[in-house]
């Protein structure tokens, strides 16, 4: 019989005890369970790009979680289920200490904005899918560069993001800096420091390099040299015409007729040559290292109320490198837009190579830095290897070869004292003639580094592809040039992974890190707030603004170089990830600076325009491995050629370097002999002829073929081949092939890693006593692909000259793309040398690599190379 108790007025029904007991047992369970669920619920977990996904690009977020085993999540739009799955777990991440689960989003079909991710009771911020998600923030990291001019007045009507990223707001106009007005002693007439030279400069243009108002030679240079890549990527290697051409910027120079990413790099460059020691004095040609104040500003200061002393640094052998490298670039660029500037750049280029090579070890003392940083640079001789490469692609002198042909490059990254890179990338991305075998080997050598920096990006809890040991001053920016490589490495081979691991590099910038922010300011939900900057110094006065959008913040450093940073995050260094604070004084992590945006701005500019093509849900319009230039005619079907840099005919032509349109036959007599079998061997990779087209490279099938003309403008051996002799299985490019053959954004780095013991091993190898060992290589594998690569070693004392290696598949697998060599064959398989391949010294490897769709073994298959140089 049931009794009635009453218990604060409530009436509950006693049952008998046992039932009882686990009554409330349960109730407290349950009660224990909510409240650890409430005291576990986070907003910005999982992590996610603040911004957004496209469509077809890396949609990866991260869960941070003391949970082991796998979770479910639900991606909502707008509060309505549109898809749910299970968390990967990956334990713990070195560099945040984090425990982590992996969310891939790549099978979500919707799209649109008012996404959130669910994963308990924690919820992600909010974010779209769309393939123009990003496409705000490039023209906001470009807008950094107008905000930070010396010289010039910054106006309402232009303080509004290109493109209407943003609007323009007079919070953020000012007079213009340092112009000898006022309480500025001014950059018009800039003594050199006291007691190291008797003249003055007018050097009143250029870049405010970062927090400070100081302009520096060295950090402007590589940040010039960025833009300006930008620029010659989106010429040669776009796939969808301009997204930084004439009036796209919002600046005072927009509608002139030229580029509006140009216009705003030769504000700097100007800077850079009017920084040039004049003729007549002693180490003339020489460049200044830098200029600034005499001693350090406060804070707020807006550049016009700066009252200090400005000085010119002596000169230094890295600065006249700069110098020397970016003129160079500057001549080739503008040759056709402004002749005289392209010639004035051409004069400085020569000259300060010239007092470079006569004054190589003047090193900057570190004498002179009251009132700026250092940039010190002991090691030169990467800057003479990068200013060699410029001046030899734009001039086409053979005195600048043996600099280039005797330098060893090892970095994997690059930096303002680090500058081999450009260089290699310069020589990978210009079409020339007379560069053609450089450009062939530089473009393996990138493909090669992106590999790595893949390798480190799948192996971070995060999807930032730095190590433990990199988490230093700027690492955000450490992280953007090494996106750079990615984005190249896909601009030359067509591999989904390297425009994916560039998409994985903007997540977390845009907050898929562990502190679950956006590092650029205005950009998300979360996002730094608080940069260092003496204008930008809201936090401190609020008569000055707060940054505009698209600044990027240095990132975390474990290094903790000043006490604001060493005191807030003092016990951090074990998980250096997590080094960061927004604050405006810690400037050790929150500094901005140039250097650190040009990157930001090439990796969004790649980024959208992948967004055009694959990324976007559509197929890529560009080969994999195209090195083809875009001639005249073909750039003006996508943009005013007044807007863009010359052809690659005419930058390849007149006094500036040796045209290329001197080999070959005519594009009229070459068109009449074209037969339906004939395919272009463009420096080792084969494509089809153009069908129509006669001249550049073919538009009549989305840049999916060659003309005949610009295909026999090639050096021998490249050029037309006929009756299918060198064809390989296929000669489908990759832009071409289904989505179903192209890699995934989850494949593995490292095949060997993820396969079972029982598995093949991802190479095999031959050999022959004395003479040569060859090994197949995979390189990558996904689902259905993979992608692998023929190694020939040299083992013996004398050279090889000239081979050919052989091999077959027993399960069906076949060859969908291929480059370095000359491929021919349907299972078996030959692939034998190029011209500038064939001569293997002893102790020394070529290699050539390929693509392909996987047999019915599962995974990639290793067969045995046979060929007279391995067994």
């Amino acid at each position: 019989m049931k009794k009635m108790l009453k218990n604060n007025d409530q009436a509950i029904t006693a049952e008998p005890k046992t039932q009882r007991t686990k009554l409330f047992q349960m109730i407290g369970a349950s009660l224990l369970a909510l409240s650890a669920i409430s005291a576990q619920a986070e907003i910005g977990n999982p992590r996610v790009n603040q911004l957004g996904y496209l469509p077809t690009g890396a949609k990866t977020a991260t869960y941070k979680t003391n949970q082991t085993a796998a979770q479910t999540w639900q991606l909502r739009q707008n509060g309505t289920l549109v898809a749910s799955g299970q968390t990967l777990p990956t334990g713990t991440d070195a560099a945040s200490g984090d425990n982590l689960h992996q969310i891939d989003l790549s099978n979500v079909t919707a799209t649109g904005s008012g996404f959130t991710l669910t994963v308990g009771g924690d919820t992600s911020y909010s974010f779209a899918i769309s393939n123009t998600a990003l496409k705000p923030a490039l023209y906001d990291a470009l807008k950094y560069f107008y905000h930070n001019r010396s010289g010039i007045a910054i106006e309402t009507q232009y303080t509004g993001g290109g493109n209407g990223s943003f609007a323009s707001n007079s919070k953020w106009s000012r007079p213009a800096g340092h112009l000898n007005i006022g309480a500025n002693k001014g950059d018009i007439n800039v003594p050199c420091w006291s007691g190291t030279c008797n003249y003055s400069l007018n050097v009143s243009k250029g870049w405010y390099d970062a927090g400070d108002h100081g302009k520096y030679v060295v950090n402007g240079g590589i940040s010039v040299w960025t833009l300006l890549n930008l620029y010659e990527r989106d010429l040669y290697l776009s796939r969808n015409g301009s997204l930084v051409g004439d009036g796209k910027l919002n600046i005072p120079e927009s509608a002139n007729g030229v580029a509006d990413v140009l216009d705003e790099a030769r504000w700097q460059m100007e800077f850079m040559m009017a920084m040039q020691v004049p003729v007549g004095q002693a180490k003339a040609g020489m460049a200044h290292h830098k200029m600034h104040d005499v001693g350090w500003t406060g804070f707020p200061l807006a550049p016009h109320e700066d009252q200090q002393q400005r000085a010119l640094v002596p000169p230094s052998t890295a600065a006249t490198l700069n110098l020397a490298a970016t003129a160079a670039q500057c001549a080739r660029i503008w040759k056709d837009i402004d002749s005289g500037f392209a010639s004035s750049c051409l004069t400085a280029a020569t000259r300060a190579w010239d007092a470079a090579q006569a004054n190589p070890n003047d090193i900057y003392s570190g004498n002179y830095d009251n009132g700026g940083g250092g940039y010190g640079d002991a090691n030169v001789a990467d800057e003479f290897y990068w200013a060699a490469a410029e001046l030899y692609i734009t001039t086409g002198d053979s005195k600048y070869l043996s600099r280039i042909n005797n330098y060893l490059i090892t970095r994997s990254d690059f930096g303002w004292p680090d500058t081999e890179l450009p260089g290699l990338i310069s020589l990978a991305m210009v079409p020339t003639s007379h560069t053609s075998s450089l450009r062939t080997s530089a473009r393996q050598k990138i493909v090669s580094i992106a590999d790595t920096t893949l390798a480190t990006q799948n192996a971070s809890g995060y999807p930032a592809p730095l190590s433990t040991l990199e988490y230093y001053w700027g690492s955000n920016g450490a992280v953007a040039n090494k996106l750079i490589i990615l984005g190249l490495a896909y601009d030359f081979t067509g591999n989904e992974n390297y425009a994916k691991g560039v998409g994985k590099g903007l997540n977390y910038f845009y907050g898929q890190n562990t502190l679950s922010t956006s590092f650029i300011t205005g950009a998300g939900t979360k996002t730094a707030t608080q940069p260092h900057h003496r204008f930008w110094s809201n936090a401190i006065n609020a008569n000055y603004p707060a940054p505009p959008p698209g600044a990027l913040s240095g990132g975390p450093n474990a290094g903790l170089e000043d006490s604001t940073s060493a005191t807030l995050l003092g016990s951090c260094k074990s998980r250096p990830a997590t080094c960061w604070a927004d604050n405006i004084h810690a400037y050790a992590v929150n500094e901005i600076t140039i250097n650190w945006n040009a990157p930001l701005a090439w990796n969004l500019a790649f980024y959208n325009d992948y967004a055009q093509g694959n990324g976007g849900g559509q197929s890529s319009s560009s080969p994999a491995s195209s090195s083809a230039p875009a001639s005249s005619s073909s750039v003006a079907t996508t943009s005013s050629s007044s807007s863009r840099a010359p052809s690659s005919s005419s930058v390849a032509s007149s006094s500036i370097a040796p045209s290329s349109s001197s080999v070959g036959l005519s594009s009229s007599s070459i068109a009449s002999s074209i037969s339906g079998a004939q395919q272009c061997n463009w420096y080792g990779t084969l494509y089809p002829l153009c069908a129509t087209t006669t001249s550049g490279w073919g538009y009549e099938n989305n840049r999916s073929c060659i003309s005949a003309s610009t295909c026999s403008a090639q050096p021998a051996p490249f050029g037309i081949v006929g009756g299918g002799t060198s064809t390989p299985a296929s000669s489908t490019p990759a832009s071409s092939r289904p989505a179903s053959s192209t890699p995934s954004s989850t494949a593995p780095s490292s095949v060997a890693s993820s396969r079972a013991s029982s598995t093949p091993p991802a190479s095999s190898s031959s050999s022959v006593a004395g003479g040569g060992n060859c090994q197949y290589l995979i390189s990558n594998e996904w689902n259905n692909g993979f992608t692998a690569s023929l190694r020939i070693t040299n083992t013996g004392s004398s050279p090889i000259n000239g081979w050919t290696v052989n091999w077959s598949y027993s399960d069906g697998t076949r060859i969908t793309n291929s480059w370095n060599g000359v491929f021919s064959g349907n299972n078996p398989y030959s692939v034998s040398n190029l011209g500038w391949n064939g001569t293997i010294q002893p102790g020394q490897s070529v290699e050539v690599g390929f693509q392909g769709t996987k047999g019915t073994s599962g995974s990639a298959q290793i067969p045995r190379v046979t060929g007279s140089v391995c067994n």
